[in-house]
């Protein structure tokens, strides 16, 4: 039923105070930014779920699909039912690519850059946003399945760009032979190896043994891979967070993004103490 109109003189009645927090926690509708990149085909974008905050952090949220794809559901539309407290102060990005998103970069194709697009016009896209906020935003990563993988791969690799990786249900820990699409995104056998997850974490772990950076989450399809993972990061003393008490379907949920934010939060209190970093 229509509400009745106001009278010509008055406006709606202010919000109460409840109102006003629902409010201030809802983010602001998803904005897509076209983006140019030698690194990928055309049409490639960010989409930026934006909170009506200040901006203190910005999560990388990383696909599992070429392009637009929603097969397994929508990233940005799940993180939007996530509680106020998971919301407040967060840029979210989802990126898209013009391939499978393993984040590899192609032997040969120019075109099929990914890392580089990440790293070299996705991530500095974003921060322009905010040149002038001193402290500078950390950038974190999320995601699951190949995301997992990608997110674990680009922090061992990029220490120095991503503070803290938060991954669900993560694929290729566990010893098994990469995913056929990584192969052909990779081009050769020598590429292959260079994005080898385990490889990078054994390469990198001195830059990871500083400070807990890393969540490790599930329980999903994928529970041989979380539990090697753990293993192999207690093996190279790479301080993490685990937990598998999230478990859920292998797509994009509400379900296990509230904890993987929660823990991500967490890391990052520890990482960024002070006012703009919350225990989650």
């Amino acid at each position: 039923m229509p509400l009745p109109p106001c009278a010509p003189d008055e406006g709606p009645p202010p919000p109460g105070p409840r109102g006003r927090a629902a409010a201030e926690a809802t983010p602001l509708p998803p904005v897509r930014v076209p983006l140019e990149s030698p690194f990928q085909e055309a049409g490639t974008a960010v989409t930026l779920l934006r909170p009506r905050s200040a901006v203190r952090r910005v999560v990388l949220v990383l696909p599992v699909e070429k392009h637009d794809g929603t097969k397994y559901g929508s990233s940005l539309e799940e993180i939007a039912r996530l509680p106020a407290s998971l919301l407040d102060g967060t840029l979210f990005a989802a990126p898209t690519f013009s391939a499978s998103p393993w984040l590899v970069n192609h032997v040969s194709r120019a075109d099929q850059q990914q890392e580089d697009h990440l790293t070299k016009v996705v991530v500095p896209t974003l921060l322009a946003l905010y040149e002038s906020e001193q402290p500078r935003p950390p950038v974190h990563l999320l995601g699951y399945s190949k995301g997992g993988f990608a997110a674990l791969n680009l922090i061992a690799r990029h220490p120095g760009v991503f503070a803290a990786a938060s991954v669900w249900d993560p694929s290729l820990l566990s010893d098994r032979p990469p995913h056929p699409q990584l192969v052909e995104l990779a081009g050769d056998a020598a590429r292959l190896d260079v994005y080898d997850v385990r490889s990078n974490l054994r390469r990198h772990a001195g830059h990871l043994r500083g400070a807990r950076r890393i969540a490790l989450g599930g329980i999903g399809t994928l529970e041989a891979d979380w539990t090697a993972g753990r293993q192999l990061l207690q093996r190279l003393d790479i301080p993490h967070r685990a937990y598998r008490d999230a478990p859920s379907e292998h797509r994009w949920s509400a379900a296990w993004l509230a904890p993987a934010m929660r823990h991500l939060l967490a890391l990052e209190a520890r990482l960024h103490p002070g006012p703009g970093a919350r225990e989650g």
